[in-house]
């Protein structure tokens, strides 16, 4: 089990009264002493939060507070919930801990977060070994990338209007920017018609909706407000297509499945949640680019080098005797040359095209 399932599966019932980076936190405090404690507050609210999405791994975190673990004191954490908060508890985990009862749940479940820790703290990166291949990406995941390289080229043009906004609108970005990251990159990253969905998403998206209604009123650059404005626009329309109308909850998983239990329900599924969250999941990965410019994104998609093939045997008809003087030039794939000169010249093709020279 990774952490992130971990955490989302106790959240719901005992860490509802915080935020998921302040109850992240707490989990991992609750297991380690005191000597720990200076571990976990050089971690930022942000790295909790992307620890509980399962955006970051808990790999640097483990190593670092494997030392300090103390499973003994972790079933304290619960000796204030309920009877009923524990038996819900203990139906969550019980495909994962079989053995797991309201006698022994504290235990068990300092157990099994120990065993996270210890093997997150473990893990190396491996290499592919020798003579086997690698696996390829899953259709769902190529459509990811592609939803990601979508769009079009916006880094240089948003950067020069970054260096020129007021000291208080860099601020505000920067603000937004970091309030706003692990919601984008989770609905950029994750297929809603093709996987289980957060729980806790449509959440987040309305805490970022509530601060940002107001704050983006001191925005005193258009373009920059206009950016936020069509962010939050986007995610609220977004999250219509994670309603109960759409999405259905996993009992005991806390997280979110497409509906398609039926024959309509299926016809839903693919004629309107699959390609309108496609949509919106690429005019997101679109505003992450403007959020987040880097000159790379000014290359167009899959970029290669178009290279001219001479062919030296090919005789015109009718021009046998001027064979070596002539030859042609065949150029392929979509080609555009711009010549920068007295007269210019702009030549698109989509096919193949022969040049006499």
């Amino acid at each position: 089990m990774e952490f992130s399932e971990f955490a989302n599966l106790l959240f719901p019932m005992v860490g509802t009264g915080d935020s998921t980076s302040a109850f992240t936190k707490t989990l991992f405090e609750s297991i380690s002493t005191e000597e720990g404690y200076a571990v976990l507050e050089d971690c930022k609210p942000n790295t909790y939060k992307a620890y509980f999405n399962g955006h970051t791994k808990i790999t640097k975190l483990s190593q670092r507070i494997s030392v300090f673990l103390e499973p003994e004191i972790f079933p304290e954490y619960f000796s204030d919930f309920s009877d009923a908060t524990m038996q819900s508890i203990c139906d969550s985990f019980q495909p994962y801990v079989p053995d797991i009862g309201l006698h022994n749940a504290g235990e068990k479940l300092a157990e099994l977060f120990a065993s996270i820790i210890k093997d997150a703290a473990s893990t190396k990166k491996k290499g592919t070994p020798r003579g086997t291949t690698e696996e390829s990406p899953s259709a769902n995941q190529e459509l990811n990338d592609a939803i990601l390289r979508s769009g079009k080229a916006v880094a240089d043009a948003w950067s020069s209007a970054i260096k020129h906004l007021l000291d208080d609108d860099k601020r505000l970005l920067e603000r937004f920017k970091s309030d706003s990251d692990d919601v984008l990159r989770y609905i950029i990253d994750h297929d809603p018609s093709a996987e289980a969905t957060s729980i806790t998403l449509v959440d987040e998206i309305a805490a970022i909706d509530r601060t940002w209604q107001y704050d983006l009123r001191k925005i005193k650059d258009n373009e920059l407000r206009n950016l936020v404005l069509d962010t939050l626009k986007v995610l609220n329309e977004y999250t219509y297509y994670l309603s109960e109308k759409f999405l259905r909850a996993i009992p005991g998983r806390s997280v979110l499945w497409f509906r398609n239990e039926s024959l309509e329900e299926g016809d839903q599924l693919r004629e309107v949640l699959r390609p309108q969250t496609v949509r919106l999941r690429k005019e997101i990965a679109e505003l992450y680019k403007k959020l987040f410019p880097i000159p790379e994104d000014n290359f167009s998609e899959d970029p290669e080098t178009i290279e001219a093939e001479v062919v030296d045997d090919y005789e015109p008809s009718g021009a046998a005797d001027d064979k070596e003087d002539k030859k042609i030039t065949v150029i392929q794939h979509q080609t555009n040359v711009v010549q920068n000169g007295e007269n210019n010249i702009n030549l698109s093709n989509n096919g193949t095209m022969n040049f006499n020279l």
